[in-house]
């Protein structure tokens, strides 16, 4: 049974969805990618909120001129910029990803490269649970 687990990622401050975007998909994952090797996730999908550069009464102050597009809820709901998922073998590979990530020379890197584009002091990390599926057919 693989193990996923879900970031949600904030833009670092000063820092606009396009370039946050291009620093994650273009940098950030293929340095993760290149320092874990085959320890990377069986995938690591990134989805990222849509905004639009507009103000509005219900704006927030991290997102004052590009709210996300919210159909229900309110923009303090969607303050973060992208959600990623990302899909382990199982626990123990996880487990071992996870390891690598925190030996001191590749987090040092990893903290290093962050800090260009996340606010790393909000970046929340859950374990999913089932996860169920229903297609049209």
């Amino acid at each position: 049974m693989t193990y996923s687990v879900i970031i949600f990622a904030y833009r670092k401050p000063g820092t606009t969805p396009e370039q946050f975007k291009a620093h994650y998909e273009n940098t950030h994952i293929l340095l993760v990618r290149e320092l874990t090797g085959a320890h990377f996730p069986l995938s690591h999908t990134r989805r990222y909120i849509h905004r639009s550069e507009n103000q509005a009464a219900d704006n927030t102050a991290r997102n004052p001129n590009t709210p996300a597009t919210v159909l229900i809820g309110t923009q303090d709901d969607f303050d973060y910029d992208c959600y990623a998922e990302l899909t382990f073998e199982d626990v123990n590979a996880f487990q071992t990803f996870f390891g690598i990530t925190q030996k001191p020379d590749i987090a040092a890197k990893i903290q290093a490269d962050e800090e260009k584009f996340l606010d790393r002091t909000r970046m929340p990390v859950v374990v999913l649970g089932d996860i169920t599926e229903t297609k049209r057919q």
